[in-house]
């Protein structure tokens, strides 16, 4: 199928699997060095060196919960213990978001990107590495008020990877299978290497959101080199993106 021309699209036959973390709402600012603190209190004695963020987002970016365990145990050549360092963390993020004052930003324009694009028969479905209920909170708690209606375009299509993370590509397979989706038709949106990979790796044509990125330029750039067919810094654009891009 020659996607170069809007024409060739059905927008109807089409779905857009889309990451959830600093792809629709700026969720790592407020989990992150939660999680970093936690991480530091449990290994302080065990490492030369404390965890810090500019470490976790150039080592583990998109990372979370067992995949990321792995991998920081074989970055400080330690045993990270998953139940230790997860232990009641997303009951503490939810209480954490709820005390924020001004609530959790939402990417701008999103909203009515995704409308029009629905109201012109594209399905949606959130994928995430991380529990379907954080998601949920942070949308109750948005900054803008919207949260209702963002969550309200998925319907019931929330997808999380549970114990095997991206960047396999599990849970978009996973998720293509329950809705009856096929490659050819479908698109992912991703922040993050770790989830262009897992989205890629199931064959889907991934475009690279840069919008909440601290340095959207390289970002842009790994996305790219990872195989993004092209990246975007607004939602402003993206709607173009999906009909122009091959």
């Amino acid at each position: 199928m020659n996607n170069s021309n809007p024409n060739s699209l059905d927008l109807t036959k089409t779905w857009l699997f889309i990451d959830f973390d600093n792809t629709l709402m700026a969720t790592e600012q407020h989990a992150l060095p939660s999680l970093i603190g936690r991480f530091n209190s449990l290994y302080g004695d065990k490492i030369k060196h404390p965890l810090t963020l500019e470490e976790f987002k150039q080592h583990f970016h998109g990372q979370a919960r067992e995949i990321l365990c792995e991998n920081l145990s074989r970055h400080f050549n330690i045993d990270v213990d998953y139940t230790a360092l997860y232990d009641n963390r997303e009951a503490r993020i939810m209480q954490y978001m709820r005390e924020l004052p001004n609530g959790i930003t939402m990417a701008p324009f999103v909203i009515d990107v995704l409308t029009a694009l629905k109201n012109q028969g594209v399905h949606l479905a959130l994928v995430s590495n991380n529990p379907i209920q954080r998601a949920l909170c942070a949308m109750r708690f948005a900054e803008n008020k919207q949260g209702a209606k963002l969550a309200a375009l998925f319907e019931t299509n929330y997808f999380e990877a549970g114990p095997i993370q991206k960047p396999k590509p599990d849970v978009y397979l996973q998720a293509m299978s329950q809705v009856n989706a096929i490659p050819e038709n479908s698109f992912a949106i991703e922040d993050s290497v770790t989830g262009a990979t897992s989205a890629i790796e199931a064959n889907l044509r991934t475009f690279g959101f840069t919008g909440f990125a601290e340095d959207k330029n390289m970002t842009s750039y790994q996305l790219l080199k990872k195989g993004c067919v092209a990246t975007f810094e607004s939602w402003e654009n993206f709607a173009e993106l999906l009909l122009f891009k091959p």
